[in-house]
């Protein structure tokens, strides 16, 4: 079982919030479903911020504790194996030329893979996706060792996990408390 702290942001109406929220946009880079920011609310407040606040809105996030079974989470963020996957995956496509190599992007892999589900059944069957974006967030790079040209990144990434369209009935998203922000 995976245990994942996960945090929605969302308008604030009064007292009322409908949170999680099926993204709507066709432009969702993990395809529809309900996207979480995991581990810390600090990319969940910011994007509140930039996206509510700043348009003139109140804003709210929630926290919830997800499980899941080890197969239905794809984690490319934390989980080796995972990525070597999927890197094979990808690798496959490509050399089949299955999507043409000027529209190959994240979602358009997900979206291929989840279609192909659709059609045969347990060929590709993660109920939700964990990722982290490459965005210039000012991490610091510090050597290994004194005079090593292997460094580490430090500072917070930007992880998102999606929770796919249709499989959000497996989770149990009632167990949710909103954190507040003085």
């Amino acid at each position: 079982m995976i245990e994942v702290v996960a945090f929605h942001t969302c308008r604030k109406n009064n007292t009322t919030y409908q949170a999680p929220f099926l993204s709507r946009k066709q432009n969702q880079w993990l395809t529809r479903g309900y996207y979480f920011w995991t581990d810390s609310d600090y990319f969940a407040k910011k994007w509140g911020e930039s996206h509510y606040k700043n348009k003139g809105d109140e804003y709210c996030v929630m926290k919830f504790n997800l499980s899941f079974e080890n197969d239905v989470l794809l984690d490319l963020v934390g989980n080796v194996e995972h990525k070597i996957q999927f890197y094979e995956k990808v690798k496959r496509l490509r050399k089949l030329n299955i999507i043409k190599q000027d529209s190959l992007s994240l979602k358009v892999i997900v979206q291929y893979l989840r279609d192909i589900n659709k059609e045969n059944v347990g060929a590709w069957s993660y109920h939700a996706i964990k990722v982290e974006d490459n965005r210039d967030l000012d991490l610091e790079e510090i050597p290994v060792m004194n005079d090593s040209k292997e460094c580490i990144s430090i500072g917070p990434t930007r992880q998102q996990l999606c929770i796919f369209e249709n499989c959000y009935n497996y989770y149990n998203f009632e167990k949710k408390e909103e954190i507040s922000y003085e």
